[in-house]
């Protein structure tokens, strides 16, 4: 996969106003989406957003902000991931590059400065591959000796989970996408009971999209994570319907199996770039690298289908939307920030009206209709 790296101004402003009008009217035919728009959503514990942490330098001046905005936008929930390192797919060490990773001081000064805009925060330590050889990704890990890296791996949770507890995170997921290592179910109980022991919160684990059910610790876990970079399309620029329908297999297919295992699901990473040809091939930041109104079309498309497919969506506890970055985003970012794009006026309207429904009260604004980028490794 690919590593997807205040105030808004008036476009924002008169595309939310002109989404409001459009949610308003009835969803297409097709199942659950088959309902009024005015009926409120599932209730979610985690309605949030993805800040990914990728500078050690003056971190709560430069993540700061970001994690108003996000309070902003009507989140409860910002999701910080945090990278670590290995060197290449077959390397053995892990490391935290602190370049990279702010310091745990400032970690921990982060999550306070969340909680004190009264936001849900999740920890997501992601073990990415700095000098990556060809196609590898940390879903391919295969050092050459396990044990050695299960220790480390462990360490690195530790010192994770020491962080979310000083700074009184809620969630922290003890792993993200190492589809190779999933198979060692006793190692990676060992990982989660090395959390609880420090850390009092909710543990979950943040599954690959298509390698979430050969997984035998769910039982060991609070909630089941998963990312979702489904293919939804094999054309550009493909109309809503069309994505909600190809959506609702995918999804009950998902909830089927969270009904059988009786888990809470939160889907980690919800998020497109603003590229033509995003709604097939998800994953995949370098397929079109140019900003144009297409792709900012395709990447509102994306948003309102997701938010009409899985709205009402039993056993959801969480959506984390990926991601809000500190830079501008806007007409030049093709990338996958909805930051001052049209996608943003989805997210907003459906921030609102999720707050809404938590309230128990109408929405006043509307039912919902609906640096730098590095491979991720």
């Amino acid at each position: 996969m690919l590593l997807k790296l205040a105030g808004i101004g008036g476009l924002v402003g008169a595309l939310a106003a002109a989404w409001l009008l459009r949610a308003a009217q009835p969803w297409p035919a097709g199942g659950a989406a088959d309902q009024p728009a005015a009926a409120p959503p599932a209730a979610l514990e985690y309605r949030g957003v993805a800040i990914q942490l990728t500078s050690g330098h003056r971190a709560v001046e430069t993540y700061g902000p970001a994690i108003e905005e996000i309070a902003e936008l009507g989140a409860n929930t910002v999701l910080l991931a945090t990278p670590a390192y290995m060197e290449h797919a077959r390397s053995q060490a892990i490391f935290i590059e602190a370049r990279d990773t702010p310091a745990p001081a400032d970690f921990v000064e982060l999550i306070r400065v969340a909680k004190g805009r009264n936001l849900r925060v999740i920890v997501m330590p992601m073990v990415l591959l700095k000098h990556p050889r060809g196609s590898e990704w940390r879903g391919r890990i295969e050092p050459p000796d396990w044990p050695t890296w299960w220790r480390e791996y462990r360490r690195l949770v530790e010192h994770y989970a020491d962080i979310t507890r000083e700074g009184g995170a809620d969630v922290l997921m003890v792993g993200s996408e190492l589809v190779s290592t999933e198979k060692n179910t006793a190692e990676w109980i060992k990982v989660i009971e090395a959390a609880r022991r420090r850390f009092p919160g909710k543990l979950g684990y943040s599954a690959n999209w298509d390698h979430y059910k050969p997984i035998k610790f769910w039982d060991r876990l609070d909630l089941v994570g998963m990312t979702s970079y489904y293919t939804l399309a094999d054309k550009k620029s493909p109309p809503v319907e069309q994505l909600v329908r190809n959506w609702e297999p995918i999804r009950d297919d998902i909830l089927g199996w969270i009904a059988q295992i009786n888990k809470p699901l939160m889907l980690t990473e919800v998020g497109w770039c603003s590229q033509e040809g995003a709604a097939s091939a998800p994953w995949n930041y370098y397929q079109n690298q140019k900003a144009s109104p297409n792709g900012h079309e395709e990447q509102r498309r994306l948003y309102e289908a997701f938010v009409r497919a899985w709205d009402r969506a039993p056993g959801l506890t969480g959506v984390i939307w990926w991601e809000w970055p500190p830079s501008a985003g806007g007409p030049a970012d093709f990338g996958y920030t909805p930051r001052h794009k049209p996608a943003e006026a989805v997210l907003r309207t459906w921030m609102a009206r999720h707050a809404a429904a938590e309230r128990g009260s109408p929405a006043t604004d509307g039912a919902v209709d609906g640096g730098a980028e590095a491979p991720r490794r």
